[in-house]
């Protein structure tokens, strides 16, 4: 039984760690990526794959891709005008716009 046990464990510790973006472990991303799981997955999926809840919402992972996300911080900051008809205007604090930035850029490694 115990000889069974280790591989069980190790599988189950590596996919955890495969679950978050590689680099998304650094203090900021994983405050933001919780940050994104309060405010923003119930229309956007977060992660490294599956659809949005809601299908107007990119998933997060296409965020990197399709905005300039060395300048997301300062933007989130100033203040997102709504991209779509049930996507909220919206302003965040500095501290947790650059973590939610944090969190995006993640997933550009």
């Amino acid at each position: 039984m115990r000889r069974h046990a280790l591989p069980v464990l190790t599988a189950v510790a590596l996919s955890l760690l495969v679950a978050l973006p590689v680099g998304a472990r650094d203090a900021s991303a994983v405050r933001g990526e919780a940050f994104a799981r309060e405010h923003c997955a119930r229309c956007h999926a977060l992660g490294p794959r599956g659809t949005s809840p809601m299908r107007e919402a990119p998933p997060f992972r296409t965020l990197a891709g399709r905005f300039p996300v060395d300048d997301l911080a300062d933007v989130l900051a100033e203040g997102v005008d709504r991209r779509h008809p049930a996507m909220p205007d919206f302003r965040l604090d500095p501290a947790d716009a650059a973590d939610l930035a944090a969190y995006l850029k993640a997933f550009r490694r």
